[in-house]
């Protein structure tokens, strides 16, 4: 009976990450409460507050799938095998899988702080993994100054997608940015 219930616990998180998910998407994590997420799958908010004592916690589980989700995406290149920069963009950017990310990660880094603020360290975990990430990035490019370049253009391909001002596979966007960036000078002089 243990296990069933264990199993029924894991379930029902999942299906409240895979709602509050979908919120923050369509409505941006700043207008998401776990009021809502509940009304969203017809449950009662105890049983979500049973999984989530707080939006931060709900915020913060959700901010740990995508980091997940990027570490795995960059570990298809581990550094025991030559990575090559297109590999390491193609994995980022397939599917839409870092762009379902873009709206928690806008309104996190984005939050007003109040005195009492509990996305304080959701904010400080984004900065400290976006570090990372410019870190791996660099040991890719041949000039690693160039590593914040791509990464502001990573960032811009994610929030035109999530504006929907770009197409919705980014993945062919790839090939272009390892391109750009295999000369180590993606800043060119045009008239």
């Amino acid at each position: 009976m243990a296990r069933r219930s264990r199993q029924h616990a894991a379930a029902t998180r999942a299906r409240i990450l895979a709602s509050a998910g979908q919120l923050v998407r369509t409505r941006g994590a700043h207008a998401v409460t776990l009021d809502d997420v509940a009304r969203a799958i017809g449950m009662t908010r105890g049983a979500v507050y049973g999984h989530f004592r707080s939006r931060a916690e709900l915020l913060g589980a959700l901010l740990a799938d995508a980091e997940a989700d990027i570490a795995a995406r960059l570990d298809c290149a581990a550094p025991d095998t030559p990575a090559r920069l297109d590999r390491v963009l193609a994995a980022l950017l397939e599917g839409d899988g870092l762009a379902r990310h873009a709206s928690l990660l806008s309104a996190l880094l984005q939050h007003k702080c109040t005195d009492a603020c509990e996305l304080c360290p959701l904010r400080a975990r984004i900065c400290c993994q976006a570090e990372r990430l410019r870190e791996r990035l660099a040991a890719w490019l041949p000039d690693p100054l160039h590593a914040h370049l791509l990464m502001a253009h990573l960032w811009g391909l994610l929030g035109a997608q999530s504006l929907q001002l770009a197409p919705d596979r980014l993945s062919h966007w790839a090939a272009p940015l390892a391109r750009l960036y295999a000369d180590g000078a993606p800043m060119r002089d045009t008239p």
